[in-house]
């Protein structure tokens, strides 16, 4: 991963990583504890959830919950896109004492934005209930469009809707 250099002084880290093919967004990286190489066969499907969990593996000895972040912001699954993986790449965050995998199909590289750069979204055809995981879109000096999200709304959405679809079966 290569990083490019902060434009300004106020600039902060974000990963970077592809949704879909065309869709790509960004992390803040203090949101972030690792990324993992994650291989199908590590991955433990479990029936009777969200269809956006593509089910659990095991991370230093815990459970972690494994989550198709494209799907579960309204995007195409990944495993329709067209094209198989053996592997994936789950980006590991931890938000008030619950860690999450967030699947993707690639991690890109480390980038410096300054926040005050990231614009506001227009309306847009994601998951309602997680317009305010999108921090805005930032674009950059290459002119790529970034989402930028927040991992911590996306912790919490994922708890509640987890609770409610057990409590529903």
């Amino acid at each position: 991963m290569t990083t490019a250099i902060p434009t300004t002084e106020n600039a902060e880290q974000f990963l970077s990583f592809h949704l879909t093919e065309t869709l790509h967004a960004m992390l803040p990286t203090q949101q972030l504890t690792e990324i993992l190489n994650l291989a199908l066969h590590q991955l433990v499907p479990i029936p009777d959830v969200a269809p956006q969990v593509m089910g659990v593996c095991n991370w230093r000895g815990d459970v972690l919950w494994l989550v198709d972040l494209g799907y579960l912001l309204g995007a195409e699954p990944l495993y329709s896109q067209g094209y198989r993986r053996s592997h994936y790449k789950a980006i590991i965050v931890h938000h008030q004492g619950h860690t999450l995998g967030l699947v993707v199909s690639q991690v890109n590289q480390m980038l410096w934005c300054d926040p005050a750069q990231i614009q506001s979204l227009p309306e847009a055809n994601f998951v309602p209930e997680l317009s305010n995981s999108f921090q805005g879109y930032w674009l950059t000096p290459t002119d790529e469009t970034l989402l930028v999200l927040d991992s911590r709304v996306l912790v919490e959405f994922f708890l509640q809707s987890t609770t409610h679809h057990s409590q529903d079966s």
